[in-house]
């Protein structure tokens, strides 16, 4: 069965500020209460960083579970994921703290532009610059349009 995680929809420019804070798009930020965790990630070939739930990261390790081959492998799986998890939290203004070394590894810097995109069950957080190489502006081009949905 698959959980129905929070819905992300979009891809939103956001500056970071001197502390190296970003503004969370209002409707993806966590209920009170609801922890986050950050993660170092590729997507496409670029370093970003992931923003999940714990619903995804309990859906993460369900997977795991029922995918490991033996119990060995389970707990190699369940280590290396939790070794690249993160607590993180939004403040009561909505701001999300990246740390030096997650920033330094999708190369966010204070004070620059980034990109948060919505994903499957997480958004993520990309450098602006690397974003746009690799996607442009908002526009999908019409040669990715395979299923024709865009």
């Amino acid at each position: 069965m698959i959980p129905q995680f929070k819905q992300y929809q979009g891809t939103f420019p956001y500056k970071t500020d001197s502390k190296n804070r970003v503004n969370v798009y209002p409707s993806w930020r966590p209920a009170q209460g609801e922890g986050i965790s950050l993660m170092a990630s590729v997507s496409e070939g670029v370093n970003i960083l992931k923003v999940l739930t714990d619903e995804a990261v309990n859906y993460r390790l369900e997977r795991i579970e029922k995918h490991a081959t033996d119990p060995k492998e389970e707990s190699r799986l369940k280590t290396k994921l939790k070794r690249h998890l993160r607590d993180a939290s939004v403040n009561e203004q909505g701001k999300l703290l990246i740390p030096r070394d997650l920033a330094a590894h999708a190369g966010i810097s204070p004070d620059s532009d980034v990109m948060l995109s919505a994903a499957d069950s997480h958004f993520e957080i990309w450098n602006r610059a690397k974003y746009e190489e690799k996607f442009g502006t908002f526009a999908v081009p019409e040669i990715e349009d395979e299923l024709g949905i865009f």
